[in-house]
């Protein structure tokens, strides 16, 4: 159907920069997904990676990256569809629903428009969770707690959506021409609100978050942050090993009130076992005082075998003499021995069958490495990492308000987009410009992208002068090879996508940086 003389065709020029951003996109996970597929080990990273660890690792890669692109043309076709036919159709549905209140109006179509997209958005999160991340061992979520997820985040986005928008429309419209100065300044104290919330509230109601446990470690963390002046006040240990098997570490926290947080997956290994009826465990035991000592440890037909066929090589790998202290049940771990023997008497039963949480003594990163890690993390916060980057931020806030202000009443935009010309509303007119502006987002997205890699290598730097190098590249490149990392990315992806930069080029500049500041030879 053609434009009334006069509208600018926004729709049109907004498909047509999404198919350009889409091929462009495609382009890059092309090459990727070749690279991906490559089944020699690159010469330069042969001495980083073991052959069995980098085919793993392509492997993964190549499930993930196919999943990828799939993903993109499902969600490409959906969005279009969305924008195109269901915002106006929800728009004139939200007054059938709530009248023609702005505030009550604009909250019902945007809580509609987030939802419609959730019976082709959950089936592909399904996917992505329990067959790519599972059939290489990483997901540990259950349908219960997807589910659960599930509803929690819908919850807490309908909350959100109901206290945003009234304020964001009742600032626009009471701020009159120069609104968007006044928007952006409701918007950074709205910014630091949710950095408070998300982390003290929101985050508790999805992970299990304790006291540091190992009181050795806790103090060498102490000591570590003490030394470098850093405001810790608080040290957790999260229940990450609950949803998946990656490992990672964050600091969070405003001023003088810092905290830090350590994945369990970075502390223990915790193994988690399928067993069916009829089927053994795959393992025998001896009790001692600290534990109970595998032997026997058998690999075909066994639960223990299942796991290790996925895990081989890996620091969770099942293995004759290793000590099993603990088992886990729902969040909690329990490391009383009777009970422990108890739990894993009952699977080792013939006719038993489910799942087996067991807790290992060994450490799949050392003292040292976690606190080179932790470290790195610390230089972030030494150069003021955040603080530039929520200083980019909210010019970027701004500039996108102030442009905002110079369309927010064009007919066209409204018109283009099949609302009625005399259509007004703050929420869609921002949803539609927020569309147009998509090329520059990415273009903002790349700038963030690369400046981030820079920050990281800065990071590195900072724990290299504190004499962690060897520490940190070790812990670099067990974390990179135990969650099957990208060690063979393509250069134009990694470019344009990657906000770490790859493994190899990382540990090159940590050994020439250790050169140069510590007096060490290459």
């Amino acid at each position: 159907m053609a434009e009334p003389e006069g509208v600018v065709p926004f729709l049109q020029i907004f498909i047509c920069f999404t198919l350009l951003l889409t091929a462009w996109e495609l382009y890059l996970d092309l090459r990727q997904l070749k690279k991906n597929k490559e089944k020699s080990l690159p010469d330069e990273i042969k001495d980083l990676v073991p052959l069995d660890r980098f085919e793993k690792s392509q492997v993964y890669q190549v499930d993930k990256k196919i999943f990828s692109i799939f993903s993109t043309f499902v969600h490409l076709a959906a969005n279009i569809f969305e924008v195109v036919y269901l915002w106006p159709l929800m728009w004139k549905l939200s007054k059938d629903i709530v009248g023609d209140n702005e505030y009550l109006r604009s909250i019902a179509w945007q809580i509609m428009t987030s939802f419609v997209s959730m019976p082709i958005s959950i089936p592909l999160e399904l996917y992505g969770d329990f067959v790519i991340e599972a059939r290489h061992g990483f997901n540990k979520k259950t349908i219960k707690l997807f589910v659960t997820d599930t509803i929690k985040s819908s919850l807490i986005s309908i909350v959100m959506t109901s206290l945003l928008i009234p304020i964001i429309i009742a600032v626009i419209r009471w701020g009159g021409e120069h609104f968007y100065f006044y928007i952006w300044i409701v918007c950074q104290v709205l910014l630091f609100v949710v950095m408070f919330v998300y982390p003290t509230v929101i985050m508790p109601l999805f992970n299990k978050f304790e006291p540091l446990h190992d009181a050795q470690l806790r103090q060498r963390i102490e000591g570590l942050a003490g030394g470098l002046n850093y405001p810790l006040q608080m040290l957790f240990q999260m229940d990450g090993s609950t949803r998946s098997a990656h490992s990672n570490a964050y600091l969070f926290g405003f001023w003088k009130n810092k905290r830090i947080v350590l994945y369990d997956t970075l502390l223990q290994v915790q193994i988690n076992l399928s067993k069916e009826a009829g089927s053994a465990l795959g393992f025998e035991y001896v009790k001692e005082d600290a534990g109970l000592r595998l032997k026997s440890v058998k690999l075909e037909s066994t639960a223990a075998g299942k796991w290790n066929e996925m895990h081989k090589g890996r620091v969770d790998e099942i293995k004759d003499g290793e000590l099993v202290v603990g088992v886990k049940k729902d969040s909690d771990i329990i490391t009383d021995l009777a009970t422990v023997i108890e739990e894993v008497g009952k699977m080792m039963q013939t006719d038993a069958q489910g799942s087996l949480n067991i807790i290992l003594d060994s450490k799949p990163y050392t003292t040292d490495e976690i606190l080179a890690i932790l470290c790195h993390e610390i230089g972030h916060w030494f150069h003021g990492h955040v603080s530039k980057m929520l200083v980019v931020s909210s010019i970027h806030i701004f500039v996108i308000f102030r442009l905002y202000a110079f369309a927010m009443y064009s007919p066209s935009l409204f018109i283009s987009f099949g609302f009625d010309p005399t259509e007004r509303s703050i929420m869609v007119g921002l949803s539609i410009f927020m569309l147009m502006f998509t090329p520059v987002e990415t273009i903002v997205g790349f700038g963030m992208t690369s400046l981030t890699r820079m920050n990281e290598y800065q990071a590195d730097e900072f724990a290299v002068r504190q004499k962690r190098a060897t520490e940190l590249a070790s812990g670099l490149r067990k974390l990179c090879i135990e969650n099957l990392g990208d060690v063979n990315p393509d250069p134009w992806y990694a470019w344009f996508h990657h906000t770490h930069p790859a493994l190899v080029e990382r540990l090159k500049a940590i050994q020439a940086k250790d050169a140069i500041i510590n007096k060490k030879s290459q």
